[in-house]
């Protein structure tokens, strides 16, 4: 599974150049602001579908396990003093992050990644990424296609996925283990986020999930 460092440092919607974030990237980009350990009492791994598949937010962010529901493959996480008493932690991106793992057999976007992204602007795509299915709901959809992922930011008129949400959504598909994952980033009406924060938690979110489920790849094979 092949995802550019630059694509997922900045999203790729033109924010910096690659060589402006290189350093960043093997930094770990995915701290926003958190320390790495920094949790409490919150929970930051959760484990899908059986163990098939691990979702990790980026540091500061913990799993809202009431939203969740492992055996359906879904995720949502925020900020771990929003999930927790005992957790003060907070990211300095404050969003809310879904995850979606798919079927087995799903996979859609290794190898098609040019196909996929011109697939998302058309109206099946369109109703694919509208909450409600209608495709005039959805507005301009920007994409990028890169080794591995597709990235879009788009607007659904629909109304708000998750009560206290608001704006645009930026979202992620790549595939993972056979399966098309789907992974959504989305503002606060409190305190929405940037076009560029926006870019740069959902470029964090894909390489933490990416790097969990590498390292899993590789811990069962060394096994």
């Amino acid at each position: 599974m092949l995802v550019r460092a630059c694509v997922l440092a900045v999203a790729a919607f033109g924010l910096v150049g690659c060589d402006d974030v290189s350093g960043t990237v093997t930094d770990g980009l995915a701290r926003l602001g958190a320390p790495r350990d920094a949790t409490a009492e919150g929970i930051r791994t959760l484990s899908l579908l059986q163990g098939d598949v691990l979702v990790r937010g980026p540091e500061g962010y913990c799993v809202d396990q009431a939203a969740s529901n492992a055996r359906q493959g879904f995720a949502v996480m925020a900020g771990c003093a929003l999930m927790s008493q005992d957790a003060a932690i907070m990211p300095s991106l404050d969003g809310l992050i879904t995850v979606q793992v798919g079927a087995a057999e799903t996979s859609s976007v290794g190898g098609n990644e040019e196909a996929f992204a011109a697939f998302l602007k058309t109206d099946a795509g369109r109703g694919l990424l509208a909450a409600d299915n209608d495709i005039a709901s959805v507005g301009e959809i920007t994409t990028i296609a890169d080794d591995g992922a597709v990235l879009a930011r788009f607007e659904d008129a629909s109304g708000p996925t998750f009560q206290g949400t608001t704006g645009p959504q930026w979202r992620g598909f790549l595939d993972v283990k056979g399966r098309l994952v789907t992974i959504t980033v989305l503002s606060f009406e409190r305190n929405a986020l940037s076009r560029g924060e926006g870019e740069r938690l959902l470029g964090a979110t894909l390489a933490e999930f990416v790097e969990v489920n590498t390292s899993t790849d590789t811990s069962e094979e060394n096994g």
